[in-house]
């Protein structure tokens, strides 16, 4: 079949020529150079691809078809086990890189890491990672993070636990932790049937887990890790700990009035589409 009708034919049911050109790259395995000077496409991709666009005409996303996600300039495998990650968290990335440059050695913790794309990025993007620590109470998302961590030769910096928040550092000893921590936290903050909110793709096919648990503050989550911090700061032999975390468009008030009331020290900042989404924490 020509690559051009075939273009002309999924066209007609809205599926962006990007994404085309993705799903057939990825069935057949060609270079983007090769793809572009393709004419022909083999028959025996036909029903592959075909499948494919189907699923995407469905609202699957396009990162669970190809199994492939891009962020901070890196790829990552993902499947709908795990949130499929997206460029509004890429400031906390960048944020996070410009505080860990004024230390000599850190220890990072990404809680709730999912995919692990936070960690890789700030380490792979940084050389001041002593040892790094992922923290994720689903066993599903930790068989992700690890395939993540070993396509990018993190093995030894990067140690996986499977716990709830910070629970397993704080009762045990046999962590090391550095004199300056700096912890990131994408958890979840979507208020609990806010579907108003949420596009279909995302309430269709990416996890629950990962997506709602407010009910009354739509900030619970973020209050029990920001206790636990404190915790961790005061039994721990720290001299500097930060917590960056991300928050849903509609929080920043409500953060900005529980981060005063502990006398905490902190700054908001924006993303690409200047939604407040960054909260840096300091201990």
């Amino acid at each position: 079949m020509k690559k051009n009708d075939l273009y002309k034919y999924w066209r007609e049911f809205q599926i962006d020529s990007k994404k085309i050109e993705k799903i057939i790259i990825k069935i057949t395995g060609l270079s983007k150079s090769q793809f572009f000077l393709l004419d022909e496409i083999d028959e025996e991709y036909l029903k592959e691809i075909k499948n494919a666009f189907y699923r995407l005409s469905n609202w699957e996303p396009l990162e669970y078809i190809i199994k492939n996600a891009e962020f901070y300039s890196l790829d990552f495998y993902v499947d709908s086990r795990v949130l499929i990650p997206r460029d509004d968290t890429e400031i906390m990335v960048d944020k996070a890189i410009d505080s860990i440059i004024n230390y000599e050695w850190i220890t990072l913790i990404d809680v709730g890491t999912w995919s692990s794309c936070i960690p890789i990025s700030i380490v792979k993007n940084t050389n001041k990672v002593n040892n790094c620590y992922v923290i994720d109470i689903s066993k599903n998302a930790l068989d992700i993070s690890k395939k993540n961590i070993i396509n990018h030769n993190l093995e030894k910096k990067i140690k996986q636990i499977n716990w709830d928040l910070l629970k397993n550092i704080l009762s045990d000893n046999s962590y090391d932790l550095k004199k300056n921590v700096i912890i990131t936290a994408n958890l979840p903050y979507i208020k609990d049937n806010d579907f108003e909110n949420i596009d279909e793709e995302t309430m269709q096919f990416e996890p629950a887990l990962a997506l709602y648990w407010w009910k009354n503050t739509w900030f619970e989550l973020y209050e029990q890790l920001i206790r636990e911090v404190q915790q961790l700061k005061n039994i721990k032999n720290i001299d500097s700990l930060i917590l960056f975390i991300e928050i849903w468009f509609d929080q920043k008030e409500y953060s900005e009035k529980y981060l005063n009331k502990l006398n905490l020290k902190f700054n908001i900042f924006k993303d690409n589409n200047w939604i407040h989404r960054c909260i840096k924490i300091e201990f």
